[in-house]
């Protein structure tokens, strides 16, 4: 299992969809930066939601500081910003953003990144999922923008590799 560090909105929604306790069965650690967590404080307060990050004692507040890097100047919240930065400085941990624009800047600087289909995914492949059809519509109900065919892509994959009943 590898670390990753996580953003606002894979966190939200992935709580929202009741498949928090995904992340540690997951990854053998999880970073939130504490941008990520201002942003998770100062939004609306959710039935069972508010003491997500006291009650998570798997998640790890960490501070990035100075962005020193390219990321300074990248166009991103101050969220995604030091979830890429945290992962560049850190070579191997997964970034899991769920932003477009993140995540091609992950990808052109070559950070691993997934999101929370991602997530999903690798958690049906590890049979932690049962259904990934009836998981990725949770997880769209809950607020995940995805487009349909993206999903329907990823289920082909998964019962082409026969990672799950789906």
């Amino acid at each position: 299992m590898k670390a990753a560090v996580i953003n606002a909105s894979p966190l939200i929604i992935l709580a929202r969809a009741g498949y928090i306790n995904l992340l540690p069965k997951m990854f053998s650690s999880i970073a939130v930066p504490r941008a990520v967590v201002s942003e998770i404080q100062a939004g609306p307060a959710e039935a069972g939601f508010g003491n997500l990050l006291d009650g998570a004692g798997w998640l790890s507040v960490v501070d990035v500081g100075s962005l020193v890097s390219p990321l300074g100047r990248a166009r991103l919240g101050q969220g995604e910003t030091e979830v890429l930065e945290y992962a560049r400085i850190h070579p191997g941990m997964i970034a899991i953003v769920d932003d477009k624009a993140a995540r091609r800047l992950a990808e052109g600087l070559g950070i691993p990144r997934t999101g929370t289909l991602g997530v999903l995914a690798a958690a049906a492949q590890a049979h932690y999922v049962s259904d990934f059809a009836a998981s990725a519509a949770k997880v769209i109900g809950a607020g995940l923008y995805i487009d349909a065919k993206t999903v329907e892509k990823l289920a082909e994959k998964l019962r082409t590799l026969g990672a799950a009943d789906l």
